[in-house]
């Protein structure tokens, strides 16, 4: 899978389960080394940042689907807006 394919399949499960936040996927800054997919994500609620807390169950099980149901193993970098 390349970059723009990844990052297509991502938002769209984040719109999916989403919980009233906004994922923001920071395109420049996805990239592969080796089997990994490191993605820089912004998570915001009504325009403020989102504790890191609040987001690490979702992009835990984000990451796990992805590795279950599409081979591929990512791991997401919280970052701020």
């Amino acid at each position: 899978m390349d970059k723009d394919g990844l990052i297509q399949l991502i938002d769209k499960r984040f719109h999916e389960v989403n919980g009233g936040l906004n994922f923001e996927i920071i395109r420049d800054g996805v990239r592969q080394d080796g089997e990994w997919w490191y993605v820089p994500v912004i998570a915001t609620r009504a325009g403020r940042d989102v504790p890191r807390e609040v987001t690490v169950n979702i992009f835990a099980n984000i990451e796990t689907e992805m590795e279950e149901e599409h081979n591929l193993t990512v791991l997401f970098i919280p970052a701020a807006a």
